[in-house]
């Protein structure tokens, strides 16, 4: 038998030792009712956002900044439509009383198209049911003669392949009616995106020659975020500011509840009065620093200025300050900090 050189048998031998292993496959994608499963887990509570809107006013002094949008998704029962249903409520972040969408939403799973379908109806008494996102009990009578819904304005959501986001879109051209309002046809097309702490949102409409009707004029997103809720109280001497330091007439504002996404609280008496500050929480990235934080700022009511602030880590979980003749301090919500329900 020949012998192998002993440089040969060790080559060998270093080569079985060191061959890499064969590389793992990409995990394949996530069978679809897991996806619904986890789209139900992020989708649900309140997004808002004002730290773009507050960015394109005061950094980027856009003529025309992103308006300010606060989004309510609240899971109801609705049986006309089936399980996995939300009541969707969208108002004006500084106009919190003044709705300008109101929806039901569904989710379904969609094989055919290998996706998340969500189906989108409206109501054809819209006030009749304007508190359902407050108490969804409202809702269990809805018959199919209360809502509508439009063929072609699905959205289709699909999880990116590392499963840290979903995308969702409608077909191309594919919801198009006729506005009664603008008195012509229209054609809607959404891009979105959601992750379990951002959800990015960009409806465009155009109309059957391409001419933009609504829809933000650079193809910017609306980038949301999940909000956060903290309750919390105030506290200010009578006298505001000019009050001696030994002073203890103090009126008092407990049960405060706001969000952390430009959430504002006037502070009132016992009896509903306002005293002439606002508390206001927001999480914030000043360009100077590129620090992000939470600030809890005082605001002068008479000239709408921040007169003090404090602030934490963007995530944190309690905030206050004191003045001397005010103080206040917020805590985050101990259950579903997400939704104020």
């Amino acid at each position: 038998m020949t012998r192998l050189p002993n440089l040969v048998l060790l080559a060998v031998f270093a080569g079985a030792i060191v061959c890499p292993a064969r590389a793992a496959e990409p995990p394949g994608p996530l069978p679809l009712d897991r996806q619904l499963a986890l789209l139900l887990e992020w989708f649900p509570g309140e997004w808002d956002n004002h730290e773009q809107h507050w960015r394109h006013k005061t950094v980027e002094r856009r003529e025309k900044p992103h308006d300010w949008i606060h989004h309510v998704f609240r899971p109801v029962q609705v049986p006309a439509i089936g399980e996995h249903a939300f009541f969707v409520r969208q108002t004006f972040g500084d106009q919190p009383d003044r709705v300008y969408r109101q929806r039901l939403y569904r989710f379904t799973v969609d094989p055919e198209r290998s996706a998340v379908r969500l189906s989108i109806y409206t109501f054809r008494d819209e006030a009749r049911y304007a508190d359902g996102w407050r108490d969804p009990s409202i809702l269990t009578d809805l018959g199919p003669a209360d809502l509508e819904t439009r063929p072609g304005c699905d959205v289709f959501w699909r999880l990116e392949p590392t499963a840290r986001y979903f995308e969702g879109e409608m077909e191309a051209g594919a919801c198009r009616f006729r506005s009664e309002r603008l008195g012509k046809d229209i054609v809607i097309h959404d891009d979105l995106r959601l992750s379990s702490e951002e959800l990015w949102i960009r409806d465009v409409a155009t109309d059957l020659d391409g001419n933009r009707v609504f829809g933000d004029p650079d193809g910017e997103h609306h980038e949301n975020r999940k909000v956060r809720y903290f309750s919390g109280w105030a506290a200010i001497k009578r006298d505001g500011p000019e009050a001696p330091p030994d002073s203890r007439d103090w009126i008092g504002m407990r049960d405060i509840l706001m969000h952390n996404e430009g959430g504002r609280v006037r502070v009132v008496d016992g009896d509903g009065n306002p005293v002439g500050y606002t508390i206001e929480l927001a999480r914030l990235t000043y360009q100077n620093s590129q620090t992000p934080i939470l600030k809890l700022g005082v605001i002068d009511d008479a000239s709408g200025k921040t007169i003090a602030y404090a602030w934490n880590e963007p995530d944190g979980r309690r905030l206050g300050i004191n003045l001397g003749w005010f103080q206040a301090g917020v805590t985050i919500k101990a259950e579903n900090p997400h939704q104020r329900w």
